[in-house]
């Protein structure tokens, strides 16, 4: 780390839309590779989402886009990386918008460090989380309990992570997540077998964050008029 304090702005949403945040990310990453803004991490939970990376467009489903769309539920490209997975509510959604260049870091690094973020956040509840070396992520034994993909575009990032809280965990089972056939996905609530608020999670993945990467984090209020 350099001598010069990294300091990366927080924004809590709270609840978004998908297509409304995805936006936000691809303006503040125009405005860092321009040299404009700052480092920012953005918390949110989204509506239920089914989102699928650039490498694989065609979303791995396990039932009709029929039933998929008869629940309301969206499915949309975009340009990180990895395959088809889901975003809803009670599931804790961070992207960071990194220039890692001023960092000292590479997309490989970032990636690792989201993961221990999670990690971290496992472990607060007294879950042993882990990764997995024939996949990203993060799991607890067999089950997998965080997901990570990116895009970096001029050294600055976009997307990033999404660590499962107490999402419905029913509308996994209509994807094959990650494009694996037999994933079995878990939450923080379902391993600590007790009901885990959202805002102790925020805190939580904030602290760890900083902590991991060696950053200063700074609590912004988003409706503020000078927020973004």
């Amino acid at each position: 780390m350099s001598s010069e304090t990294r300091i990366v702005k927080v924004f809590n949403l709270g609840r978004t839309a998908y297509v409304k945040t995805h936006r936000l990310q691809q303006g503040l990453q125009d405005q860092r590779r321009e040299g404009r803004g700052e480092d920012t991490l953005l918390l949110t939970e989204h509506g239920p989402v089914f989102t699928t990376g650039r490498s694989h467009p065609t979303p791995d489903l396990k039932v009709p886009v029929e039933e998929v769309a008869s629940q309301g539920i969206d499915i949309v490209s975009t340009e990180r990386g990895g395959d088809i997975t889901y975003h809803g509510p009670g599931q804790l959604v961070g992207y960071g918008i990194i220039n890692l260049k001023g960092w000292g870091i590479g997309p490989v690094d970032y990636v690792r460090g989201l993961e221990e973020v999670m990690i971290k956040v496992c472990v607060d509840w007294g879950l042993v989380g882990a990764r997995n070396p024939d996949a990203r992520g993060v799991w607890i034994e067999d089950r997998k309990i965080g997901s990570v993909g990116i895009h970096v575009r001029r050294f600055v990032t976009m997307h990033g992570f999404a660590l499962n809280v107490n999402p419905d965990m029913e509308h996994f089972g209509l994807i094959n997540p990650c494009g694996m056939t037999d994933a079995n996905m878990t939450s923080l609530s379902v391993e600590a077998s007790k009901d885990i608020e959202m805002s102790e999670v925020y805190e939580s993945a904030t602290f760890h964050f900083g902590r991991v990467f060696e950053c200063e984090t700074e609590d912004v209020d988003p409706y503020s008029k000078t927020a973004i």
